[in-house]
């Protein structure tokens, strides 16, 4: 048994949502797995038929070494996974192995688990498309996307260039909704299958740890739903070992509650792809066939890096409408938030005078209770009902409440869900009874979903053993007494809403403080409004940069997927600086990583000492380093191969500044603008309105020099540091 009681393989749908897939003891039977010391490189654990692929009969497995399987050429590859700077928990591909015994080529797949090495092998097939060039595939699959304007027909176009790639009968794009079930955005099929686009699936369809499992491991295929899995033998390296974590394998055996599942739909073939925004599992790229369908290892790995670029794209795209709305909301809270500076009369200043407090959040209508008198505008409940709505929503203890189904969670709603089935509700004060509601009307909806969502499991022909539905039907659902969803636009206004309003009750400090706040404010959404619009530009300099210094296909898959990630981390630290000291050295590595280079150190960083930095500083310094390194990359040092960015900073004394001199050299000719853009303008205003801190920008010929500087007041410690390259 696993730790919480259940055994892979041995579930219902009672209790597959806590099956350990990840560790099944047995691969599909289209391949081999070998489990060996990267050491001495003997076998210690195998699966699959090895037999036919390496020519070894299962008895001598474990007794023989990777020595005896593979010729010197492929013998060198694999240990140079196993054993060298590159060896990783992310797979690696080597393509057109020779094995000693074994009368075809072969495709491994090599990754560390722990300590041990996983080999996964399988027949060298190569695809026609673009000569098997995954990179060359991919190139052209993101091409074809441009042409799509809309958020639908962008996805719309990526299913056709996967199925275009791949050849199955039908592939779709599946989004998961707010209340964890899914439905079908885009799909692309052959005449002869029925079309799931627009159904509805329920969230019971893929359990939890499935989804997790799809986070870290991106491409599944099944080439056929009706093999018979293959155990790993032995089941542990030594007795009383735990099983092997297949997580990162391609021929993990999957669940056989899923292939049931699969086999109920009439699909013989499956392949599903990921696709995720940040760290959030946005959907999937799901191909079915009606007929066993292999999908080749190149054209596995184009359609795993297409689905991580289009994550980038489609997350860009969402922000881009998103920051579309944030900058509505922000004209709107400004214009409030000046008339509540002047304003003896809250009341009158949110419901009175355009704009109200209406038009800063998408709603229906809205109430402004404030000292026991309530103010409404548009299409609200009675003012008895909102006074008890209110009295519930403060006990709610939340600074901010939103509900889409108001009559779930408060049974009084209900008789009120033709105005109030959506509520979004903030604090005036601290008083329980201030505050301001907004509600969304009823929208009643038909949802056709594929199969009764209320009876998603059958009794099987094993008694009382709940086994997956077979009917897929479409069944029609109205749903009532919901509204449209708020989002999450719509709650970080009503927390800036708030905030606004509590700073109004410090009336010492209120005009100087709300001016700070309202310029920060600003200068923050136009720098993310600034951001959006370089985060293409960014990928592709990305791409550009990786292809440029790859020399294989496995190092360009790898070096993209690090850098990617390390943009991801200077985000989050960005984010996580206004909170906690951060450190200078730690914040420029993080925001230039995807930047620098490993066989050509582009960038030098030098410190007499490691600088923490007060929240309050970090902030403007990471925003400052940002904008310089977006401008390298896309017209100084960063965007040739012969550029460098040299980066010093020193303090004149332990009272004294930190100074940090930025300067780029071997880039392109720099000529100095003949007007300061947005950019120029946050590098120079940053530190200088947040932290009384100055920043220098000079434009000479041979390269941008910028020399920032940092108040002692600012500094919170000094650490020592070495005074080599960084």
């Amino acid at each position: 048994m696993s730790g919480n009681g259940v055994e892979f393989g041995q579930v219902d749908l009672s209790s597959c949502d806590r099956e350990p897939i990840h560790i099944p003891g047995s691969i599909q039977p289209h391949g081999v797995l070998l489990v060996v010391d990267p050491k001495d490189l003997t076998i210690l654990q195998f699966a699959g038929d090895v037999r036919f692929l390496l020519g070894t009969e299962q008895e001598r497995m474990t007794q023989l070494t990777l020595f005896s399987l593979f010729e010197e050429k492929a013998l060198t590859l694999i240990t140079a996974r196993l054993n060298g700077p590159s060896a990783s928990t992310l797979p690696t591909l080597l393509l057109g192995l020779n094995a000693r015994s074994g009368s075809f080529p072969l495709d491994a797949t090599i990754h560390m688990q722990g300590s041990l090495g996983v080999i996964e092998l399988e027949p060298a097939r190569r695809s026609a498309t673009l000569a098997g060039d995954p990179v060359a595939q991919v190139k052209s699959m993101l091409a074809e996307l441009q042409s799509g304007t809309s958020l639908s027909g962008f996805l719309q176009l990526a299913t056709i260039q996967i199925r275009q790639t791949i050849g199955f009968d039908r592939v779709m794009i599946y989004r998961f909704l707010h209340d964890g079930s899914g439905q079908v955005v885009a799909e692309d099929r052959s005449a002869a299958v029925d079309s799931f686009l627009n159904l509805h699936y329920p969230a019971s369809d893929i359990p939890q740890q499935a989804r997790e499992l799809y986070c870290r491991n991106w491409l599944r295929l099944i080439p056929d739903v009706h093999y018979t899995p293959t155990a790993l033998l032995p089941a542990a390296v030594s007795p009383g070992d735990v099983p092997l974590d297949m997580s990162h394998c391609c021929l993990r055996s999957v669940s056989p509650i899923h292939l049931e599942y699969l086999r109920n739909m009439g699909v013989t073939a499956s392949m599903s792809v990921s696709l995720v925004l940040g760290d959030t599992l946005w959907g999937l790229i799901a191909c079915h066939n009606y007929s066993p369908r292999y999908v080749p290892a190149d054209l596995r790995v184009a359609c795993e890096l297409f689905a991580q670029v289009l994550s980038l794209q489609l997350e860009s795209r969402i922000e881009m409408e998103r920051s579309a709305q944030r900058r509505g909301a922000r004209a709107v809270l400004g214009d409030l938030s000046a008339r509540l500076v002047q304003s003896k009369n809250v009341l009158m200043a949110l419901t009175r005078t355009t704009p109200t407090a209406l038009d800063l959040i998408r709603s229906n209508g809205v109430a402004v209770c404030l000292d026991g008198n309530v103010v409404t505008l548009g299409d609200t409940p009675p003012p008895e009902f909102i006074h008890e709505l209110v009295t519930w929503i403060r006990g709610q203890a939340q600074s901010v409440f939103q509900s889409f189904e108001l009559g779930a969670e408060y049974a009084p709603g209900k008789a009120h869900a033709a105005t109030a089935s959506g509520v979004l509700a903030v604090g005036l004060s601290r008083e329980a009874t201030d505050c301001v509601i907004w509600f969304r009307t009823e929208v009643t909806r038909t949802v056709s979903w594929a199969g009764d969502p209320s009876k998603p499991v059958v009794t099987g022909p094993h008694g009382d053993r709940l086994t997956p539905r077979k009917s897929f039907e479409i069944w029609q659902q109205l749903v009532q007494k919901q509204s449209i969803p708020w989002d999450a636009v719509d709650i970080e206004t009503a927390h800036a809403f708030r905030l606004a309003l509590l700073e109004l009750h410090q009336v010492e400090l209120a005009e100087r403080e709300r001016k700070a706040a309202m310029e920060r404010q600003n200068l923050l959404m136009a720098e993310l409004d600034h951001r959006v619009k370089n985060t293409l530009a960014n990928i592709q300099a990305l791409v550009r940069q990786t292809r440029g210094g790859a020399t294989s296909l496995e190092s360009f898959t790898q070096t993209l997927a690090e850098r990617i990630r390390a943009m991801s981390h200077a985000h989050n630290l960005m984010a996580s600086a206004r909170w906690q000291g951060a450190s200078v050295r730690k914040l420029l590595q993080e925001e230039l990583a995807p930047f620098r280079s490993e066989k050509s150190p582009n960038v030098h960083m030098r410190g007499d000492c490691d600088v923490i930095l007060l929240p309050k500083a970090a902030m403007p310094f990471t925003l400052v380093v940002h904008e310089l390194t977006t401008n390298a990359a896309k017209y100084g040092a960063l965007s040739t191969a012969a550029g460098h960015i040299d980066i010093d900073w020193s303090r004149t004394g332990p009272d004294g500044p930190l100074r940090i001199e930025w300067r780029e050299r071997n880039g392109p000719m720099v000529v100095a603008p003949m007007r300061r853009g947005f950019g120029s303008a946050l590098i120079e205003r940053s530190l200088s309105q947040e932290i009384n801190g100055s920043c220098t920008l000079t434009f000479a010929t041979d390269g941008v020099c910028c020399v920032m500087l940092i108040p002692a007041e600012q500094l919170l410690t000094q650490e020592d540091g070495d005074d080599g390259q960084a």
